[in-house]
């Protein structure tokens, strides 16, 4: 399952980016269906790029290691076609419909959970055919595509976005192995559970990012000032990072300190725990300025800058793991939090050079980003 996420970054979250920012800016509603489906057919297109490599991949390496690949087939299709069909929903602001789907994907996988743990079918089958089976009506709410929007090719910047979510993503992937081998398997265990908790209570200023991106891409495509809709949008995701960054540390404290099973590790698993919270908040910081790049579709700009902040965190990673123990891993946690800073800052200058190229075409001014 962890494969099938980290391929659906390529296959459907860079595709994801451009229907939130493409779908606003149509004309007429069949405009928007056709920029959908050109969109959606270059997502199946990835997808099934990434399918022949992994078969590949499983063929070369079925001696070394054990790879399900159906199973990974399976999640990665479902998976890539809910998540498209759904961002379509959400470029339109049809929010309670795709709250209904979301609602629908959790029973029908519920009841597909029941009947193929009977039948003797793997979990992971259960949920991509749960999602494969709610993405149909998803689709067909969405109508009919026309000739126009099949399309050959593929738009680089869909692979570009997704790369950057990828890799902006990615680093906390490392995390839990890191741990399982720095401090062993106890301490890793407890740092996924504290990890959850931070990620979970992060998705409010993340679904206001979502949401506020296609009403940038429409003030956009009619000439309109950006400055408001970023400013509000800045203030709303820093009240609420703040709020959950203090219920995250709350929680995060009093779990570490209740549910570590080595008192040995307690304080370390709060260190760890408050470092998690922090590099998330951090995270959450940049936002704004990600979502001013992608509503100007600077893929390359957000890709490039990924890449080397990415490749700055693998050889501090390198330096801090050759240390060992519970000390070297806190160094690890605290480079992700200085290479996300740095991302920060970089993304954040990229965002002001686009708004004020954007700007100075409008009026001669300067739009301002902080």
């Amino acid at each position: 399952m962890a494969i099938a996420q980290m391929v659906g970054f390529f296959t459907a979250i860079g595709w994801a980016t451009l229907i939130l920012v493409r779908l606003p800016a149509a004309q007429n509603p069949r405009a928007g269906i056709d920029s959908f489906y050109a969109l959606a057919f270059q997502g199946a297109l990835t997808t099934l790029v990434c399918t022949l490599g992994a078969a590949l991949v499983g063929v070369g390496l079925a001696r070394f290691v054990h790879f399900d690949f159906w199973s990974f087939l399976s999640l990665l299709w479902g998976w890539t076609a809910y998540q498209i069909a759904r961002h379509y929903f959400i470029a339109y602001k049809r929010y309670r419909t795709a709250i209904f789907f979301d609602g629908g994907l959790v029973l029908v996988s519920a009841a597909a959970l029941v009947i193929c743990r009977k039948v003797g079918i793997s979990s992971s089958h259960a949920l991509a055919i749960a999602s494969l089976l709610v993405s149909l009506p998803m689709f067909a709410a969405v109508g009919a595509p026309s000739l126009k929007s099949i399309r050959l090719g593929i738009d680089a910047k869909g692979i570009q976005f997704g790369l950057t979510n990828f890799l902006s993503g990615g680093i906390p992937l490392v995390f839990v192995p890191t741990a399982t081998v720095m401090c062993g398997a106890k301490f890793a265990g407890m740092l996924s559970l504290l990890a959850s908790l931070s990620s979970v209570g992060m998705l409010l200023p993340r679904a206001i990012s979502v949401t506020k991106l296609p009403e940038l891409a429409a003030r956009r495509s009619s000439g309109l000032a950006l400055d408001g809709t970023l400013h509000a949008m800045r203030v709303s995701i820093a009240r609420s990072n703040g709020l959950v960054s203090l219920i995250n540390a709350a929680a995060v404290f009093v779990v570490a300190l209740q549910k570590t099973p080595d008192p040995s590790m307690r304080w370390a698993a709060v260190i760890a725990g408050m470092l998690l919270t922090v590099l998330c908040a951090v995270g959450i910081m940049g936002l704004v300025n990600s979502n001013a790049l992608a509503v100007f579709e600077k893929a390359a700009s957000a890709a490039s800058i990924n890449v080397a902040t990415t490749s700055l965190f693998v050889l501090l990673f390198a330096a801090c793991a050759h240390l060992g123990g519970t000390h070297g891993f806190f160094l690890v946690l605290i480079s992700a939090i200085a290479v996300t800073a740095l991302r920060n800052e970089l993304i954040r200058a990229g965002a002001k050079a686009a708004c004020t190229d954007y700007r100075s075409s409008l009026h001669g001014g300067a739009e301002v980003v902080q």
